[in-house]
């Protein structure tokens, strides 16, 4: 559940980055971890933060992440 790919994101980075909170509640309750931080210092917040040029934050996203438990940075490229 909190494999990492090159860059250290974990599935629940990716579920974030497309605003999925169904698949984010699945893959939280098989134990993935709601704090991970990838290399380059994104954490599952960041991702549904508009994390990329193009991509449109996710606000429900980042509010139900933070409630559970990860950070924001509010560092969001595309706002």
């Amino acid at each position: 559940m909190n494999a990492r790919d090159n860059d250290g994101y974990t599935p629940l980075h990716h579920a974030a980055a497309r605003g999925d909170n169904e698949m984010i509640m699945y893959l939280i309750s098989k134990g993935a971890d709601v704090t991970a931080v990838a290399r380059s210092g994104q954490t599952t917040a960041d991702m549904a933060n508009g994390p990329v040029q193009r991509v449109s934050p996710f606000p429900a996203t980042v509010a139900l992440l933070e409630k559970l438990g990860s950070k924001n940075s509010h560092k969001c490229v595309t706002c």
